[in-house]
């Protein structure tokens, strides 16, 4: 369990996020969303440790009960953007964060290329981010945070680039991976029905400043859950981000 308490993020006098408080369960997807520039990628990029230095920030976090200084090598994130090395080969960058933490090149370089296939890289190991498309490069990012294996995973809209077909997959990939081996997921998306039905809860966020405005569970199993009471949730959390938007 991940737990933030009373995080507030300054730019000067501006105030970004205020007294943001929030618990994240094992073994689940929580979902974060909001208006754009509301401050949820603010609050994904302080608990990866990667915030701006120039922002002031006050808060605490917790996991499994026990106080971690960011970054923390038990967190895993993905940004918005895949960040790929452009002088590094597919498989090297899938493969970097591994490295970083410790495993020998040619050992993680082994387990990211058998992970290829179903990732959709196969044929592309030796490949330059130039050489694919952004959608496989975005592949190639997520492969890189998953394969790490943290108890923690943090991802800022991991399908965004992502076609319809291969974004339901890599979607149902996540979910099988996280029934194989449970972490404590959080993912931002503006996506509702990514929202609905990937995730466990969601989160709203309301800016100016940032803070959560509503927790809404989705304790249906996913594969009992139907349209229509998606289609519910959905409309409700229109109606709440309409109300947020300027």
């Amino acid at each position: 369990m991940l737990e933030v308490e009373n995080l507030t993020i300054r730019v000067g006098r501006e105030v970004l996020v205020k007294s943001l408080s929030l618990t994240l369960p094992h073994n689940a997807i929580t979902c974060l969303i909001g208006p754009s520039g509301c401050g949820k990628s603010s609050v994904v990029k302080w608990l990866s440790g990667v915030l701006a230095p120039e922002l002031d920030v006050t808060g605490t976090a917790q996991l499994g009960g026990r106080p971690i200084t960011l970054p923390c090598p038990d967190i895993s994130y993905q940004p918005q953007q895949d960040t790929l090395f452009p002088w590094l080969t597919t498989t090297e960058n899938a493969s970097l964060g591994l490295e970083i933490r410790g495993t020998r090149p040619h050992v993680a370089r082994d387990r990211v290329r058998a992970m290829f296939p179903a990732f959709g890289l196969e044929g592309h190991e030796d490949s330059f981010p130039d050489q694919l498309s952004g959608g496989m490069r975005q592949r190639a990012a997520f492969l890189r945070t998953i394969v790490q294996d943290t108890p923690v995973l943090l991802l800022d809209e991991p399908f965004s680039a992502l076609d319809a077909v291969t974004r339901l997959r890599m979607q149902n990939w996540l979910v099988a991976r996280l029934e194989a081996q449970p972490r404590t997921v959080l993912m931002v998306t503006h996506d509702l029905y990514e929202a609905t039905q990937l995730t466990d809860r969601i989160l709203v966020m309301a800016g100016g400043p940032g803070r959560i405005t509503a927790d809404i569970p989705i304790p249906t199993p996913r594969a009992a859950r139907t349209e229509a009471a998606l289609a519910e949730i959905r409309s409700m959390l229109r109606t709440m981000l309409l109300e947020e938007t300027p």
